[in-house]
């Protein structure tokens, strides 16, 4: 888990009061299963929490003030820091002052590592959606006390006003946005270190949330949101990741072939790592040229991407479509309909510039069906002129037998039979 202490759960919500903070441990530990570890990945997320272990062990309590903004950490880390809830008493009865009480160093402070600062802020995220996502979702049971017999009683505190329903639904509220801020910012700091130091990248790889998506023609959230309105969330793509390549492997697919398709996924992961700058230089992908399958020049790659880019999101956004009453979805757009429509635009494109995609385009229906026209049409033509040739000589044949029979009976050759 990546909260264990009372510092570390009152660093994130200051103004709260936990008589039994370890009583919440078993609330966060279901936000962090089933939030955190689909976001991270298991191998990710097992690597996580055995770095927590090592470093609460080393820094002490992860919270805001375990590695000061200049990377400087306490010369002795065993030793904790005092109880948030005793800092903000003596801080409320003017007994310290905050800057005193939290920014205290000296001379015998250490660097922390480079990985170790970022293991501790990918942590300090984690630690956000967890507890945000717990309060959202259990601030109904974290109000009420069930005591013996099922009896249920109101939780409340001495010092304080009980809150009314507004305000709790405002909490509520307030810790689902809150949450949400979160996992974008988790998924931004992943994505940041997968086009950088890619500390955490051959860990996150295997988790759904990993943002590049190499075998689909929608990579990463901001290519989707050209095509689809998705207001460049980080979550909603990665939601739409199963509907995007099961329209892609159902839809696109059987229509132009698997292996004109793979040729322009790869040119579509050349543009990608081109515009993201994050392939080494020694990466094949590095550059736009060097993806560009032969014999197919990037202006017909270009088009052919963009057409079949707005076919599958029109059959992306078909499949994922709320079922309407007919009377209402008369007056709307049908989203089948217009990914027919870019889909035999993408055809007709393939089509008409066959010869441009080479051998990459040999299985393609596209490509078997033109040549079986072209094959009936050779026919068609050899049969047309066999049936001229067979015209003709029946014409000539005809035309011979009128010629000889039609002479007058004295100029035929006479009997060669005459005795």
């Amino acid at each position: 888990m990546f909260i264990r202490t009372e510092n570390e759960i009152i660093s994130l919500m200051p103004t709260a009061r936990w008589s039994r903070p370890d009583q919440l441990l078993g609330y966060l530990e279901e936000e962090e299963r089933v939030a955190l570890e689909p976001l991270l990945g298991t191998p990710l997320y097992d690597k996580l929490c055995t770095e927590y272990d090592r470093l609460r062990e080393t820094y002490g309590d992860l919270t805001s003030t375990t590695i000061q903004p200049t990377g400087k950490v306490k010369a002795n880390p065993k030793v904790p820091y005092a109880r948030v809830t005793d800092r903000l008493d003596d801080i409320v009865n003017g007994n310290i002052t905050p800057e005193l009480s939290d920014s205290s160093s000296s001379s015998d402070d250490k660097e922390a590592s480079a990985a170790d600062l970022l293991t501790v802020r990918l942590l300090r995220i984690c630690q956000q959606i967890e507890f945000y996502r717990m309060l959202s979702h259990k601030a109904g049971l974290l109000t009420v006390s069930f005591n013996e017999g099922g009896g249920m009683n109101m939780v409340s505190a001495d010092g304080y006003e009980p809150a009314d329903d507004k305000r709790m639904e405002r909490v509520v509220k307030d810790a689902f946005m809150s949450a949400g801020r979160a996992i974008d910012s988790l998924l931004l700091f992943l994505e940041s270190d997968a086009k950088g130091t890619r500390l955490f990248t051959d860990l996150w790889k295997q988790a759904d949330a990993f943002y590049l998506h190499r075998d689909l023609l929608f990579q990463t959230a901001r290519v989707l949101n050209e095509y689809i309105d998705i207001k460049g969330e980080r979550m909603t793509y990665v939601s739409m990741v199963r509907d995007i390549r099961f329209c892609q492997n159902t839809y696109l697919k059987p229509r132009i072939g698997a292996k004109l398709l793979k040729a322009v996924v790869c040119f579509a992961n050349g543009l990608e790592s081109h515009n993201d700058a994050s392939s080494s230089s020694s990466s094949a992908s590095s550059s736009t040229s060097s993806s560009i399958p032969k014999p197919m020049d990037e202006d017909t790659a270009n088009e052919l991407l963009s057409l079949l880019r707005t076919a599958l999101a029109f059959y992306v956004e078909s499949r994922r479509a709320t079922l309407t009453p007919s009377k209402e979805r008369l007056l709307t757009r049908d989203p089948m309909t217009d990914a027919q429509q870019a889909m035999a635009m993408a055809c007709q494109y393939i089509e008409d510039n066959l010869d441009a995609f080479g051998d990459m385009a040999t299985d393609s229906p596209i490509y078997k069906a033109k040549k079986e026209k072209e094959a009936q049409k050779a026919e068609d033509e050899k049969n047309a002129e066999k049936a001229h040739e067979r015209m003709l000589k029946d014409a000539h044949d005809r035309n011979s037998k009128k010629l000889f029979t039609a002479f007058p009976p004295t100029h035929r050759m006479p009997p060669t039979n005459i005795k």
